[in-house]
């Protein structure tokens, strides 16, 4: 493909006979050009993409995008300015893998919490009524057989067009995507044509280190309803609401006459509303639509992210009674409510949590299961908004019976001075309950050490991840590995096994 065929909206081009050279890729990490790529030098939340021209240019990228005219390049390297790179990179990105999303059913999940959850669930009903379905989420990116690590929640719009070109040669058929404020902000979706767009919750205090405050945060969740899912040229398109939420009423309100609307939640008023449901130690059991579903996922947390999957499945064209089965088999989802089991007599979770709402709503959950004792390992991430911290310090004292204060990711900060944020919020005739162990495989081996049959303990804030950043580097480490490490040592079950829900 020629440049010509990509680049239409230049306000300037430099070396008019750039246009007229085959394209070899599209690359915004200078580190990844090969001769006759194409540079796109964003603007990043820390980095500018400009800094890293001259490395692009050496690497062999023929064509330079960018947003400063006055940016000097070789004679031989094509300059092409334009308002804004992101939206250029997005447009020439869906041109260049020829919009592979119009040959997808894209599902799109936005909202504070459950967005992984629900798209796991939401793929896994695909999978069990044979429908092929890609992910791209938290966790990792699935297409076909190939697994990649997530390095972004929702990638850059060139790896989103690479990924949905992938999953057509691939011969699948949908697409399950989790959509992060920042990729909404920064138009990482542009030109992805959705079938259907799910919200699940808002909540503030959530990456307010980048929106600044609840209202942006709040704008950006709203964009996907109000411009990224109208501009979609899928015909028949579904916006699935929580109407449980406090700020429903919000994107309901941003929902375009020629979407459909589709309500889920507890409330009777929804759509998609469990006639009776219950938890126990094994799951959930509910009805819906005079069906019974039986899941191993516990807490109403969870029954929410199921009701979003089976609302959006079923209006894409699964039957109810599918839906069903593929419940009964579904396993645990990595690092929500993911059980540890190495012989011990007592129950270790590891889960994400790590606002002071998803704690609160763990804790509710585990302490209506009626354990004798709830002891809580967590922490807070550095280089995130502050605000949180006290915050989930208040909550954990109240809720758990024992508390070991320890580090999370602290990045660029100290992590005394993170603890210090959670510690000092806490009532003084709830300290007695807290422990301060900034070691993390420390804080795990104390609580396991303490902890008695009948106890449950919770580890929370990581969730799935498999590292702890220190700094810039990334430290192997996983919440899972490291409790059924210390658990087989001491209680010398080694077959390796988690009982997971």
């Amino acid at each position: 493909m020629k440049t010509k065929e990509l680049i239409k909206n230049a306000k300037f081009i430099k070396n008019q006979e750039c246009l007229n050279q085959e394209v070899s890729g599209i690359f915004y990490d200078s580190r990844k050009v090969i001769p006759n790529g194409i540079f796109v030098a964003i603007q990043g939340t820390n980095i500018d993409g400009n800094a890293f021209v001259q490395d692009a240019i050496e690497r062999g990228a023929s064509i330079v995008i960018t947003e400063k005219k006055d940016l000097i390049v070789p004679s031989n390297v094509g300059l092409v300015v334009v308002e804004n790179c992101r939206k250029t990179l997005a447009e020439i990105s869906a041109i260049y893998y020829q919009h592979p999303s119009k040959k997808l059913k894209v599902v799109g999940i936005t909202g504070t919490k459950g967005k992984t959850s629900t798209s796991i669930i939401l793929k896994r009903i695909f999978e069990s009524a044979s429908i092929k379905c890609g992910l791209i989420g938290t966790i990792q990116y699935e297409v076909g057989q190939r697994i990649v690590p997530s390095t972004n929640t929702t990638p850059e719009s060139v790896d989103l067009q690479l990924f949905f070109s992938m999953m057509v040669e691939n011969g699948i058929s949908h697409a399950v995507v989790e959509v992060s404020s920042h990729a909404l902000d920064q138009g990482r979706i542009e030109h992805i044509h959705f079938d259907a767009g799910i919200f699940t919750n808002i909540s503030g205090h959530e990456h307010l280190d980048y929106h600044k405050n609840f209202n942006n945060y709040l704008a950006a969740k709203l964009k996907f309803f109000n411009y990224y899912l109208p501009v979609s040229e899928k015909k028949n398109k579904f916006a699935i609401i929580n109407i449980d939420d406090p700020y429903a009423k919000f994107f309901i309100k941003n929902i375009n006459r020629d979407i459909n609307l589709v309500t889920y939640g507890l409330s009777k008023k929804a759509e998609y509303h469990p006639e009776s449901f219950s938890f126990d130690r094994e799951g959930t059991t509910f009805i819906l639509k005079g069906e019974k579903f039986v899941t191993r996922f516990l807490g109403k947390g969870n029954l929410y992210n199921c009701l979003a999957a089976i609302a959006a499945a079923e209006k894409l064209g699964v039957e109810i009674e599918i839906i069903k089965v593929s419940f009964e088999n579904m396993g645990s989802i990595p690092g929500r409510m993911e059980f540890v089991n190495a012989g011990q007599p007592f129950t270790v979770v590891v889960d994400y949590a790590h606002t002071h709402i998803a704690l609160e709503e763990l804790l509710r959950t585990v302490r209506s299961l009626k354990p004798d004792r709830i002891l809580l390992i967590f922490g807070c991430g550095g280089d995130r908004d502050r605000s949180k911290r006290p915050l989930m310090g208040k909550i954990a004292a109240k809720m758990a019976d024992r508390v070991y204060i320890t580090s999370d990711n602290p990045r660029n900060e100290d992590p005394l001075m993170i603890i210090s944020d959670i510690y000092r919020a806490i009532p003084f005739w709830r300290k007695s309950k807290c422990m301060i162990i900034p070691d993390r495989h420390k804080a795990i081996e104390a609580a396991l050490n303490d902890a008695k049959r009948g106890d449950w303990v919770i580890i929370a804030g990581k969730g799935h991840e498999q590292y702890q950043i220190i700094k810039t580097v990334f430290h192997p480490f996983d919440d899972r590995k490291v409790a059924e490490e210390i658990l087989r040592n001491k209680y010398g079950n080694s077959d390796g096994k988690n009982n997971t829900v």
